[in-house]
């Protein structure tokens, strides 16, 4: 059965269609490159976006919506591999910085004509004006979420 045969109502589709492309998403990306997962290139990309400063591992697993151990690991395992380099802030020696290496922008730059093909497929039927509707619905969908991220966090539930 598909997803699109099911009778539920649209938020109910959308929740799970995202679920669903999700998982989706991560079994390509997987496929694709079999240096490091999908997980592990997210972190990295999230790292290179901080174009002001060098971004701590806080940093990152926020942006993400992860947790900082989450980060953490993959971090290790990603310096272990050469992609990445954990520094020591000097300001504050528990803050730990998180530094793109050599071999990670050479990767980005080897993997930059695949990355922009695989989202061109992905997207090859959308026209600008669903893009533009798709990326304030999934801004709205982020600032909900984080909303009940806050709440719970207070000892609170909806």
């Amino acid at each position: 059965m598909k997803l699109s045969e099911l009778n539920v109502d649209n938020e109910a589709f959308i929740f799970t269609a995202m679920h669903i492309l999700a998982n989706r998403f991560q079994t390509l990306g997987d496929r694709i490159d079999s240096e490091i997962t999908t997980k592990q290139w997210f972190v990295l990309a999230a790292v290179s976006k901080f174009t002001d400063r060098t971004p701590n591992i806080g940093d990152i697993a926020s942006l993400l919506g992860t947790s900082r151990q989450n980060i953490k690991k993959m971090a290790v395992i990603l310096e272990r591999r050469g992609y990445l380099s954990m520094q020591k802030n000097e300001k504050d020696l528990r803050n730990i910085l998180l530094v793109l290496t050599e071999l990670c922008l050479d990767y980005f730059k080897g993997r930059e004509q695949q990355e922009d093909e695989y989202l061109q497929r992905i997207f090859s039927d959308f026209d600008d004006e669903i893009l533009k509707m798709m990326r304030v619905g999934m801004g709205k969908l982020i600032e909900n979420t984080d909303k009940l991220l806050e709440i719970n966090e207070q000892g609170e539930w909806v």
